[in-house]
């Protein structure tokens, strides 16, 4: 069960504070812990098998990076970004990531230049099994991808900044994935992973930030979109309830790559 595999995370050492910070944040990030959802820390404090006490000082760090909410003082929720937030962390984000592969280019080890072709490589061979995959691996491939390139910075201060703007991505990707389904326009992405890919192997890092940022900053302004038409089929619905129904649109039709 997802609880007993959480549980068996945490050890004497280190602090029980930091592993529940690490695995709350984890539960968030990876969407175990839904946007908007209220948790408790005795409820939390069960579920890791720890007391209220460590999970008391990960709520106070995770209010510090904005992934959780403390409203009228007392209840306290996972934070639910609006768009426009999530368009700003976007940015961030692109401008970061394009610093850890200007960094990657200049300093990456040839085992983990390696590392992130064999990554892209595996991205390739999954085309032709995509349909066997669900929404979370083929997101999972694209992450593995950008993850081993903001290692290879050598930098734990910019992993950390990185990781904050992106805490709330991976639910909106897997979504977009289960919405479009065989229309989720992968291909642009794949090409611009290549490129990405040659820039490092070139040591040129100049041009890989160039890549980098353009490509999220693309990637990013398509999921926020589809977040946007899928808010919009959702007035749509509710107004059309209220006046004996109209009809709507798909928002995968909408789309396109």
């Amino acid at each position: 069960m997802a609880a007993d595999r959480t549980r068996d995370m945490l050890t004497v050492s280190p602090s029980l504070s930091d592993q529940a910070y690490r695995a709350l944040r984890k539960m968030i990030t990876d969407g175990e812990l839904a946007w908007g959802e209220r948790i408790t820390e005795r409820s939390l404090g069960e579920r890791l098998g720890v007391s209220a006490t460590p999970v008391r000082e990960a709520f106070r760090r995770l209010e510090h990076e904005r992934l959780i909410e403390r409203r009228d003082g007392r209840n306290v929720t996972v934070a639910d970004p609006a768009a426009t937030d999530l368009a700003k962390l976007n940015l961030i984000q692109a401008a970061l990531r394009g610093v850890a592969a200007r960094l990657a280019a200049e300093s990456a080890t040839d085992d983990e230049l390696t590392a992130i072709k064999n990554s892209y490589q595996l991205s390739i061979t999954q085309r032709s099994t995509v349909q066997n995959l669900t929404p979370a691996q083929r997101i999972s491939v694209t992450r593995e991808f950008h993850g081993l390139i903001d290692r290879a910075a050598h930098s734990e201060i910019l992993l950390d900044m990185i990781a904050t703007t992106t805490a709330f991505d991976l639910g909106e990707r897997v979504r977009a994935v289960e919405t479009l389904r065989e229309r989720y326009p992968a291909e642009k992405g794949l090409d611009e992973h290549r490129e990405i890919l040659e820039a490092l192997l070139a040591r040129d890092g100049e041009r890989a930030e160039q890549l980098m940022r353009a490509h999220l900053t693309r990637t990013g302004d398509f999921f926020l979109e589809l977040r946007r038409l899928a808010d919009n089929e959702i007035g749509a619905t509710a107004r059309s309830d209220n006046h004996g129904g109209a009809n709507k649109e798909s928002t995968g039709k909408e789309l396109r790559g």
